[in-house]
């Protein structure tokens, strides 16, 4: 044997469930060293030899025979031929179908926000054009996107973020506007999916095993200030009770009003909230469901901890047993919001606060700092009167279905910041809206109101106008 001598070694380790085996290191044809594993057979103590000794023994003949015939040698280079060969990025599973397999292992672990990503990818990225406009991102092999590619999406998204800045809202979910904190939720999306497919623990999503992350070192959209969350809006304790105690408004939507204001529930849980889910003896409201405004159906809530019970304020629980009276446990406690979609609710809101005279410039124009009011602020009045009225953070995290506490002390610092004669936060509620009596006063006609997304509004009688 020509060269230096190889002597090898041997060392002992201990796996995870604590047992021991043996390991030995040998020398290579071409001068490297490769540690192989002594199956426990062969280091099984006998005839008078230890463990260790028979490890050794059974290295020391396995570098005689690598020796003879190389074959550890040989494997090595075999896997670097393979490693080193080209790959052909013109073919293969495209960008949009791979992420249709990760959704679908995300909704199989159970992340509530799996189809709001897929809305994200298929807007904001799959979409975007790529290599001067001739394909869009969605289109390209999986293997084929580059960094180039990924910094085209991040460029239409600083696009956007500027459009945004020019309007101050954002243009539906047709339009080319985004915030900053939205574009930084869409970079996530896209970051997230190609460590996914670099490092996956499910094997077959690994498509980019070994290859470079086009997303690494590519830096963000927006900037600083563009990344800043913008202030919620809400309602004064005070303002909310002119809007209640409106009597031109009709008492339907004032009923729905201080449901929405006294549980701040989020609007896709109010919507298919049901008789059954109000515990009037307890005095408590179980949420257990909500309703996905974008993709038309009954989910679970937005959180890990959107299941939950929410106590029902001393002031609520006469207008609630009022609501669910003669109802059937599966009944809907406010049927109307089935008819209306997010947009129409929003503007019907800002119409009610107008005509009940509360104009605070803040909750009707939206601006770079705050977001004007819509429906869904009435969860955030309610849980920033919670803070007002000094619940204690865990409790009112418990109650809004928060994950992080963090979420919760964005409200609580809200509360802070206020001071002078605000009202008294979940105060009683005007007599004439909590006593079982005929609907009292004029209502706004049905010409003011939105067009309702589905027929679910009662057939109006003949020659009445339907809503427009």
């Amino acid at each position: 044997m020509s060269g230096p001598p190889r002597t090898g070694s041997v060392e002992s380790c201990k796996r995870a469930n604590g047992t021991t085996y043996f390991r030995g290191r040998i020398r290579l044809g071409d001068g490297s060293r490769k540690w192989i594993d002594v199956p426990d057979k062969y280091s099984t103590p006998a005839g008078g030899k230890t463990a260790r000794e028979r490890a050794e023994l059974y290295v020391t003949a396995r570098q005689e025979r690598e020796d003879e015939a190389g074959e550890l040698l040989a494997e090595k280079r075999a896997h670097m031929a393979k490693k080193e060969a080209p790959i052909d990025t013109s073919t293969g599973e495209s960008a949009d179908t791979w992420y249709d397999r990760y959704h679908a292992y995300a909704k199989e672990l159970g992340q509530t926000d799996a189809d709001k990503k897929r809305d994200r990818w298929r807007k904001w990225i799959s979409q975007t054009k790529v290599r001067g406009g001739m394909t869009t991102f969605g289109a390209l092999p999986m293997l084929a996107v580059t960094r180039d590619d990924v910094e085209d999406v991040r460029d239409e998204l600083d696009r956007a973020i500027e459009a945004w800045k020019r309007l101050g809202r954002s243009e539906g979910k047709k339009g080319r506007a985004i915030s900053g904190k939205t574009a930084i939720n869409v970079w996530s999306c896209l970051t997230s999916s190609f460590k996914t497919a670099v490092s996956s623990k499910r094997r077959e999503l690994r498509v980019l095993e070994g290859r470079l992350n086009p997303c690494v070192g590519v830096e963000p959209p927006g900037d600083r200030e563009s990344r800043q969350v913008r202030r919620k809006t809400f309602l004064y304790p005070k303002e909310a009770a002119k809007l209640l105690s409106c009597s031109i408004i009709e008492r339907e939507w004032r009923e729905i009003y201080a449901l929405a204001l006294y549980t701040y529930l989020r609007p896709g849980e109010l919507r298919v909230l049901t008789v059954g889910d109000v515990d009037l003896d307890a005095r408590n409201i179980h949420v257990t469901k909500a309703w996905d405004y974008a993709e038309e159906r009954i989910k679970p809530p937005k959180t890990r901890n959107g299941v939950r019970r929410v106590p029902i304020e001393p002031s609520l629980a006469p207008l609630l047993e009022h609501i669910c009276k003669k109802k059937n446990p599966t009944d809907l406690v406010v049927p109307v919001l089935s008819a209306f979609g997010e947009d129409h609710l929003a503007e019907l809101w800002r119409k009610h606060l107008l005509v009940a005279e509360v104009e605070r410039a803040e909750l009707h124009i939206s601006t770079r700092t705050h977001v004007q009011s819509n429906f869904r602020s009435c969860r955030d009045s309610g849980i920033t009167w919670l803070a007002l009225a000094g619940v204690d953070v865990t409790k009112m995290m418990r109650r809004a279905g928060h994950d992080h506490v963090q979420t919760t002390m964005g409200y609580v610092k809200l509360a802070e910041d206020l001071q002078g004669d605000l009202g008294a936060p979940f105060g009683p509620l005007p007599t004439q809206l909590v006593k079982p009596n005929e609907r009292i006063g004029p209502t706004i006609g049905p010409s003011a109101l939105p067009t309702p997304k589905s027929p679910m509004i009662p057939v109006p009688e003949e020659g009445v106008e339907p809503p427009t």
